[in-house]
């Protein structure tokens, strides 16, 4: 790396923020008016597109000032690394270019986040240049701004039908182990009602209009084709002739469309087609992310926790007291809750935490979801600690063992139960079990928590491979006094 000069390291560094800015600037053009979201390009990352608003990116700016003052510049690894192997040069970390250009671009980006605060609240009357230095500092030309996404390599592309590239995907991803039989069950009736829908086609002739043409016939299509409804049997032209007056919804039809595109991106990576026909194709929603699915109110959470199940523990299983207390103070998912072990309610450097791993029998959404997760002192309080012990000196092994695996695991008695509770305290459908994590991250949101921090506790509010580009986690000491200790639902003496 000796060709990396101060010149080509500021080149590159000047290179790399003008094309996040114009990202950030074309990600503002296409998220509307009534967007309180943040945005961002397809295939890229919140470090290198995003609209990132005012409150975010002062959080993300403070976490940058601590890094550049601990000389911590992992965060802009993957950043470095794909500019280096852009210019032909191998990758060497050790050397002092990869290290003064890592910091550079780490100085550049807490430039960045000044111009996003600026931006975010409509003021453009500061240049760039002027919160940014290094965009000034070389008088010559600038070059062309150098991409860090991965380079699109044509291919030519192999013949074979939909079903035998279906088949071929699946294997592999069950070779990774990264499907339940749930997940697997529902991505082929997804796969089957596209196939019964365009014919098992040659991948080759899918292209955009074919799914353009797909997704209109999905939204014309009632929920439920094949659960003994009055269509079983029934061609779809022949369903849609009858208008059905309950179709599918935006969710489902995109989701349909993403575990398509999902088969489509592994066909672009082996070579059987030239691009993703389904990508970008989803219909847009009018909802925000944040309003999917609904948070539990202050007022829900008393109906919830102070009902007469609570007041008197009429609870006739432990799971009923318990799960929806854990869900709602760590917002853990339902399965990893439910297949907890008693071993997995442990200290950590002093700090009792929820081990969430796949020990044992236990399964996880992905490789991502392994974490540790504080226990807040409600929940200790409330004696869950006692209980664990009570279990361990009865020779139990799991925190539930009342509860049976099943083929998508232990949640399943538990979602049944918690709907019949939730319609006794007189809870509107709109909100379910999930809804727990919703309000658990929504908190930490208004508590204006580091966003980092909320990702290590919930594994995927910020975008995965954006938290890839820097290895250490916080520590549950760090999490406990920074993230959950700070969550106060206004329940504490109530049960």
């Amino acid at each position: 790396m000796a060709e990396f000069t101060p010149e080509k390291i500021t080149n590159l560094v000047q290179g790399y923020i003008r094309e996040t800015l114009d990202n950030d600037e074309k990600c503002r053009s296409i998220s509307g008016p009534t967007s309180d979201g943040t945005t961002t390009l397809p295939g890229k990352t919140i470090l290198e597109s995003s609209d990132m608003k005012a409150e975010e990116a002062q959080s993300m700016l403070h976490s940058v000032n601590r890094w550049l003052r601990n000389q911590d510049h992992s965060l802009m690894k993957s950043v470095t690394e794909t500019l280096i192997k852009a210019e032909g040069a191998e990758v060497d970390p050790n050397s002092d270019s990869y290290r003064v250009l890592g910091r550079e671009l780490l100085k550049a980006f807490q430039g960045i986040l000044q111009v996003r605060i600026r931006r975010s609240v409509g003021d453009y009357s500061v240049p760039d240049e002027e919160l940014i230095p290094v965009l000034k500092q070389s008088k010559q030309e600038q070059p062309a701004p150098v991409s860090v996404a991965a380079p699109v390599v044509q291919q030519e592309t192999k013949s074979l039908p939909f079903t035998e590239l279906q088949d071929r995907y699946i294997a592999e991803v069950e070779k990774g182990e990264n499907w339940t039989a749930k997940t697997k069950a529902e991505n082929l009736s997804i796969f089957a009602l596209f196939v019964r829908a365009m014919g098992d086609m040659e991948v080759s002739q899918i292209n955009r209009q074919v799914m353009s043409e797909y997704k209109s016939l999905l939204m014309q299509l009632p929920p439920n084709l094949n659960k003994g409804s009055k269509y079983q049997g029934m061609e779809l032209k022949e369903i849609i002739a009858q208008k059905p007056k309950n179709t599918l919804t935006v969710n489902t039809i995109n989701k349909y469309m993403r575990r398509l595109s999902g088969v489509f991106n592994y066909a672009v990576k082996n070579g059987y087609m030239p691009s993703n026909p389904a990508e970008g194709i989803q219909i847009r929603s009018q909802k925000r992310a944040d309003q999917e699915r609904e948070a539990y109110t202050t007022e829900d959470l008393r109906k919830l926790f102070q009902s007469e199940d609570y007041r008197e523990d009429k609870h006739r299983a432990s799971y009923m007291f318990w799960t929806p207390y854990i869900a709602l103070y760590s917002g853990c998912r339902l399965e990893e809750i439910c297949q907890l072990h008693l071993e997995d309610i442990r200290q950590e450097g002093g700090v009792w935490v929820f081990d969430i791993n796949d020990k044992h029998e236990k399964r996880l959404k992905n490789q991502s979801s392994r974490r540790l997760v504080p226990i807040h002192p409600h929940l200790i309080q409330l004696g869950l600690l006692n209980h664990v012990e009570a279990l361990k000196t009865k020779g139990e092994r799991r925190l539930f063992s009342e509860l049976d695996q099943r083929r998508d695991g232990y949640g399943q008695t538990v979602s049944k139960w918690f709907q019949r509770y939730k319609k006794r305290c007189e809870i509107g459908d709109g909100k379910t079990f999930h809804s727990f994590r919703h309000t658990f991250i929504t908190h930490l949101k208004h508590k204006q928590v580091d966003p980092f921090m909320i990702h290590e506790l919930d594994e995927h509010t910020i975008d995965s491979e954006t938290m890839g580009r820097y290895g250490k986690r916080f520590t549950p000491d760090i999490l406990l006094k920074e993230a959950v200790e700070k969550i106060d639902f206004g329940l504490i003496g109530i049960a």
